[in-house]
Order: C-alpha cells, then structure tokens, then sequence
C-alpha cells in the first residue's frame, strides 16, 4: 500500500511538459532587439504544436519567429502570422509529416525576434496552445509566460562632485579676475 501511495505521489507531483518563453525575464535597451525562445521541457512522443504569443505593441514590435530546434527539418513549420497593431503572433505551427514516433527531448518550439519600440514592460504571453503526439492525442503540459523590459538608452551622467565644482568655480573666479587687472 505504501509503494502505491508513493507511486501516485510521485506521478501526481511530476510537472509533466512544460511550455514557457525564455529567458522568463530578459532587459534591454531601447533601439535594440531581442530574442526570446517558446522552451518545451519534460514532453515524451510530441509529435505536432501550435501556440499564439501576444506582447505590448507599444513597446515591442515582432520582426519574425523561426523554426525551433525540437522538430527542425520536419517540412511541417508555419511561422504565424504578425500583427503589431495588436501585438501578437498567431498560430505558429509545426508537425512532423507521416507515421512516425514524437519526439523525447527538451528543446525550442520556435523562436521570436523582436525590436524595442519605447521604454517600459512587456508581458510576453503564451495562449492557444495545442500540444499533440505521434497519435494526435493532446498532451498535458503548463504554461509559463515571461516579460521583456524595455530600459531608456540615454546613460545617466553622473554629477560631480561639491568640492570638484567649488575648486573649478573658485579657479574660473581668480583666471577671471587675473585677465581684468592685467
């Protein structure tokens, strides 16, 4: 009984797959760009997928999503369709072709190249997410969304310090004074 108790604890405490974006959390500065991959771990026999992405079109704007490492080559990749107006990445697919097993590993399901627009946090958002095996039954998995922030290019400048800005004052005071009586 406690083998059977242990068994189901461990089944039911397993996370199974995992769908997240990483990094989680990724910085950058404004007029930079930054990539972000859709990461699949503990996934066995996955076989097909699909996911949207939506992000804030007022601070990041899609340039393009390729091919992740997880099914590459399969012939069977569809990068979504962009729309920064609303800022999101539809239906992103990839499959493999003719009867054959999924795939056991971790890897990326595609990857997401975005250009900065202004200052400020993106949340980067996973939805629509179908994931399927070799026998096209749904695959359990959870969802980890991530966010981008945005910081401001211009670097501070630093102020001097007080007594830097007595002793440069004082000296333009006495140079001043030097060329008048001269």
């Amino acid at each position: 009984m406690k083998l059977l108790i242990l068994f189901f604890a461990i089944v039911l405490s397993s996370p199974g797959a995992v769908i997240s974006v990483s990094p989680s959390s990724q910085s950058v500065t404004l007029g930079n760009q930054v990539t972000l991959d859709v990461a699949i771990t503990g996934a066995q026999d996955v076989y097909a997928f699909q996911f949207d992405i939506a992000f804030d079109p007022a601070i990041l704007e899609a340039l393009s999503v390729s091919q992740g490492t997880l099914l590459a080559g399969s012939g069977g990749f569809v990068p979504g369709t962009i729309d920064n107006g609303a800022g999101t990445v539809g239906f992103t697919i990839d499959s493999l072709i003719g009867p054959i097993p999924g795939i056991n590993a971790d890897g990326t399901l595609g990857q997401l190249l975005l250009s900065t627009l202004a200052a400020g946090v993106s949340p980067i958002t996973l939805s629509n997410v179908i994931l399927l095996d070799s026998n096209l039954a749904d695959i359990p998995f959870t969802l980890e969304d991530g966010t981008v922030t945005v910081t401001s290019s211009t670097a501070a400048v630093p102020e001097p310090a007080s007594w830097t800005l007595l002793a440069a004052g004082a000296a333009a005071v006495y140079l001043t004074s030097r060329r008048r009586s001269a």
